[in-house]
C-alpha cells in the first residue's frame, strides 16, 4: 500500500484537509489553541496535588458531599484563587446562605464577587446563562439541591401532588443548554449534597438532580466530614476527607486526602503537609508524642506544638515538603 494511502484507500492528506476545510462541519486540528486550558488552583496543597494543579478552566466541575463537609469553603478557596489572578467570580446562591464576613475571613474580597440570591431554579438558570455568555471566570452554584422550579414555589396548593424526579428533570434539561456556553471561557463549579435513598436499602446514598450531572461533569470531587480536631478538650475544627472520583483532564488520582479545617482559621497549609508527613511515616506518632530527627530531643508532645514548631522553622518545613512522596 502506498505510504499516502489510508486504510479506506483514499489519499490521507486530501481526506484530512477536505474535512478540515469544510467550515460548516467545524473540525479543528487537535492542537488548536481552542483546546488549550489553564487550571484554577484550590490553594489547598492536597487538592491541588490530586487534581494536578487545580480544576481545569472552561469546564464543569461537580463537588458533592454531606452537610457541613467543607464544600462551600472549598468554593471560597477557588474564588480567592480567581481573584488573585485578576478574574471575576460569581455565586448563584440558591440556599440564600452567602456570608460576606465568612468569605472575607477566608481571603475573598466580597466586594468583588457577583452574588445572585436566586429564589427559584429559573432565576438561577438565567443568572448562570448570563454569566456564561459574558465569560465570567468562575461561576459557583451553591447548590443544586436548592434549585426549586417556580411550578413548586408559586403553587398556591402547598400539598399539591408533584411527580418524582422533578428536580432531576429540571437540572438535566439545564445542563445540556449550559454545556455549549463553556466555549465563552467560564468555569462552572456546581455543589450538591448527598441524601439518604428512598429505596429499601437504607445505606444507599443519592443526591438531588439525578445521575446526569455526574456524566456531564469533567471532574467530580467528593467531600466527607472526618474526625473532629480537638484542642484542650474543645472542638476547633474537623478533617475534610476528599476524593477525586472523576477527572477527564490530567488523569485520576484515586487516593483519599485528609485536610484539617479549623472553624476560625480555615485550612493551614503547614498542617496539611504535616498530615501527609505522618501518613507517609516521615514523622512518627505514638499517642500524643511525635518523633522526627529535626525535633529538639527528636520528640515533641502534642500536635499543636508540632505545628507551631514548623511555623517557627520555615526552612525545616521546606525540607519536610521536599521529602514527601509524589
Amino acid at each position: 500500500m502506498p505510504k499516502n494511502k489510508s486504510i479506506a484507500g483514499k489519499n490521507s492528506d486530501d481526506l484530512f484537509n477536505g474535512l478540515l476545510g469544510d467550515k460548516e462541519l467545524g473540525f479543528l486540528v487537535g492542537d488548536d489553541p481552542t483546546f488549550e486550558y489553564r487550571r484554577i488552583s484550590f490553594g489547598i496543597p492536597q487538592l491541588d496535588k490530586i487534581t494536578n494543579g487545580g480544576i481545569p478552566a472552561k469546564k464543569m466541575f461537580l463537588m458533592f458531599g454531606g452537610w457541613s463537609s467543607g464544600k462551600s469553603y472549598i468554593l471560597l478557596c477557588l474564588i480567592k484563587s480567581v481573584q488573585e489572578s485578576g478574574g471575576v467570580a460569581a455565586v448563584i446562591d440558591t440556599e440564600l446562605s452567602w456570608d460576606a464576613n465568612w468569605a472575607e475571613q477566608n481571603g475573598v474580597d466580597p466586594g468583588q464577587v457577583l452574588v445572585m440570591p436566586a429564589l427559584n431554579a429559573e432565576q438561577a438558570y438565567q443568572g448562570i446563562y448570563a454569566c456564561m455568555k459574558k465569560g465570567v471566570t468562575l461561576i459557583g452554584l451553591d447548590s443544586i439541591a436548592g434549585l426549586i422550579p417556580t411550578s413548586i414555589t408559586e403553587d398556591d396548593d402547598l400539598f399539591n401532588y408533584n411527580p418524582m424526579a422533578w428536580q432531576a428533570r429540571s437540572w438535566n434539561q439545564a445542563i445540556v443548554r449550559f454545556f455549549p456556553l463553556l466555549r465563552y471561557g467560564s468555569t462552572m463549579v456546581a455543589i450538591n449534597q448527598v441524601r439518604g435513598s428512598m429505596g429499601p436499602v437504607s445505606a444507599i446514598e443519592t443526591m438531588p438532580g439525578g445521575k446526569g450531572q455526574q456524566f456531564f461533569a469533567h471532574g467530580v470531587l467528593e467531600t466527607r466530614r472526618g474526625k473532629y480536631i480537638t484542642e484542650k478538650q474543645k472542638r476547633v475544627g474537623f478533617d475534610i476527607q476528599a476524593s477525586l472520583l472523576k477527572d477527564k483532564f490530567g488523569g485520576e488520582r484515586w487516593e483519599q486526602v485528609t485536610i484539617p479545617f479549623r472553624l476560625e482559621g480555615g485550612i493551614d497549609p503547614v498542617e496539611t503537609y504535616l498530615k501527609e508527613a505522618v501518613g507517609a511515616g516521615l514523622i512518627t506518632q505514638k499517642g500524643a508524642w511525635y518523633s522526627h530527627p529535626s525535633f529538639p530531643g527528636e520528640t515533641i508532645q502534642g500536635w499543636t506544638k508540632v505545628r507551631d514548631y514548623y511555623h517557627s522553622n520555615p526552612q525545616l518545613f521546606e525540607e519536610l515538603k521536599l521529602a514527601l512522596p509524589e
